[in-house]
């Protein structure tokens, strides 16, 4: 059979010449069965049937003829420098037989496989239907880990941040997913089946309902129960209702990392079977959290999850040994020794630490191999410059880098004073507690040094007039501050007493007892519930404290450069009756 070549549109005889293809009507060519070289073929036809040996051009430069017999591609030469490649022009009706042929046979085989095919079928309908919530994972657990080392680790937003936000919430969440920082969820099981995002298996820390959180049914979690965040947060946080596990994995699943875990053993297989029936591709995204004991690992591994396992103080060598095949990742506390740690990380695997609420932890953490860091405050940990330079306390929500002595305990936690004092801090436990003001720090100082200034009162004086408050500053490290204590790093002290002297100390690291520098100032004493006003300068060579609500009350500039760090709080000094704890507001850092 001959095909015909050429007669469409865009079939002519053409030359080109500097950037323009110019027609050629008239022009003579040969066929040829190769781009270059190959055969000339001469038994052609032209459209009327006519045997040629050659083809020209019609007076349009249109191009049109039969080639040989069977042949389905030839190539055109017209003496320009190239030959043209040209296709049958009726090969679409020449398939067409062909193509219903195997449209025909393509459907008695489907016919023939469907009853066999019909399982596989609802699978591959079940991982269609997971796409729409995973369809390309933004994130996933492979890659944002790829790379981890102790010099650039990876941090995760414990309770979704629940040191600056209320825990295991979708303001927490959601504001942590926001900067960037993979979830730590915690799920318990209701009395209904569902899965709700809290971490404890009790309501009572953390909401405003007592009971186990399967003796209540979804429809009352949801319409009756709230967080209790504000002895933590402060005032200014407003209550937020708990979230259905559901509701994360929509929202965050592919976009974010997941940390996930099943805090009560009733919550393992409801949680499991979620994952299984609608997240089949939570893997990607996903990462199985469990304590050493877990009888789940199987189950992840089989699905292929990564699995982080976190050990507690008595979990032996042999235990881990015999759960090592099947984890990913292991788990140290903060409060493990140091030996501890670097035994876990001796292993070969990637450690994670938890929980983790200042910098110098990750330093210590880090400086032994871990390469995972979860922080209930993971944007102060995991950077190293202040937030800001000012207090805003008169909006009563807890700050990024507010450390008390112990950390996540509303006892310990900064107090926002309510009306009329709203504006005021303080620390409502005793004795030689302090705050640290992580959210400033380190300090960065102008080529003149700093300055700080605040104001501080005693609402109610100290019976005894010695006793005093104040603030430390100076420390290079985090680590907490506890005055008359044996501290882990170094810096300085200033006190107001309730008699009104006014002293600045030293504190050398290991030391229980300060060091006075300068001299004492005699102040007016305080007056219950007024405020007094302070300034101190930190130059290169020189430490002065002054008392600025009146005149002349300074200690001067002290020669003393012992401590340049840049952490800094405030301090109930030997005060030892809250009642008469002191109160600050005004917080200002300015470069000098």
């Amino acid at each position: 059979m001959r095909h015909l070549f050429g007669g469409s549109t865009s079939d002519y005889a053409m030359e080109r010449v500097g950037n323009q293809l110019l027609l050629r009507p008239g022009a003579t060519g040969t066929v040829w069965d190769a781009v270059t070289g190959g055969t000339q073929l001469t038994d052609l036809l032209d459209i009327n049937g006519s045997a040629i040996a050659s083809v020209v051009a019609a007076i349009d430069g249109a191009v049109a003829f039969y080639g040989p017999d069977g042949a389905t591609a030839c190539f055109v030469d017209f003496g320009y420098g190239r030959r043209y490649a040209m296709v049958p022009a009726d090969v679409v009706a020449s398939f067409a037989g062909q193509l219903d042929g195997l449209v025909a046979a393509a459907a008695d085989d489907a016919t023939a496989k469907a009853a066999a095919a019909q399982g596989a079928a609802v699978t591959a309908s079940a991982s269609a239907a997971a796409a729409l919530y995973l369809p390309s994972a933004i994130q996933t657990v492979d890659t944002y880990f790829a790379g981890a080392t102790a010099l650039a680790p990876r941090f995760f937003a414990h309770r979704g941040g629940g040191m600056v936000r209320p825990e295991h919430t979708m303001a927490g969440y959601r504001a942590s997913s926001a900067q960037g920082y993979p979830l730590e969820v915690s799920v318990n099981v209701d009395a209904s089946g569902e899965l709700w995002c809290i971490h404890d298996a009790a309501m009572d820390r953390t909401t405003n309902r007592t009971g186990n959180v399967n003796t209540f049914t979804t429809e009352e979690i949801s319409q009756q129960v709230l967080t209790v965040s504000k002895p933590l947060l402060g005032a200014g946080w407003a209550e937020q209702p708990l979230v259905p596990l559901r509701q994360v994995l929509d929202e965050f699943l592919g976009a974010t990392i997941i940390l996930l875990e099943a805090k009560g053993n009733d919550a393992v297989v409801p949680l499991q079977n979620l994952l299984d029936t609608y997240y089949p591709h939570a893997p990607r995204s996903v990462v199985w959290k469990a304590h050493i004991g877990t009888a789940s690992l199987p189950w992840a591994k089989s699905r292929g999850y990564r699995t982080w396992v976190y050990l507690d103080t008595g979990t032996t060598d042999a235990t881990m040994d015999g759960k090592d095949s099947m984890v990913d990742y292991w788990g140290v506390q903060t409060t493990f020794t140091d030996l501890r740690v670097q035994q876990v990380v001796a292993r070969g695997k990637p450690v994670f630490a938890w929980p983790v609420y200042r910098r110098s932890q990750v330093a210590r953490l880090t400086g032994f191999g871990v390469v995972g860091i979860m922080s209930s405050d993971p944007r102060y940990v995991s950077t190293a410059l202040p937030q800001r330079t000012a207090s805003r306390w008169d909006l009563q929500v807890k700050e990024s880098g507010g450390t008390p002595t112990i950390d996540y305990d509303p006892t310990y936690a900064l107090q926002f004073a309510p009306p009329p004092d709203v504006g005021w801090v303080s620390i409502a436990a005793v004795p030689n507690q302090s705050y640290g003001l992580g959210t400033y720090a380190p300090v960065q100082a102008g080529a003149g040094g700093y300055r700080i200034t605040f104001d501080m009162k005693y609402k109610v004086l100290p019976a005894d007039a010695t006793l005093h408050g104040g603030f430390y500053f100076g420390k290079v490290s985090d680590d907490a501050y506890r005055f008359a204590n044996s501290n882990a790093s170094g810096g300085y002290h200033m006190v107001l007493r309730g008699n009104g002297q006014m002293q600045l100390y030293r504190h050398t690291a290991g030391s229980t007892s300060g060091t006075q520098i300068g001299s004492t100032i005699a102040t007016t004493a305080p007056v219950a519930d007024t405020a007094m006003s302070f300034q101190i300068n930190v130059t290169p060579t020189t430490v002065e404290v002054k008392r600025t609500d009146g005149a002349g009350w300074t200690t001067g500039a002290v020669a003393d450069t012992t401590y340049r760090g840049g952490y800094l709080g405030l301090s109930n000094g030997s005060v030892t009756d809250v009642t008469t704890r002191p109160y600050f507001r005004n917080f200002v850092i300015t470069q000098l």
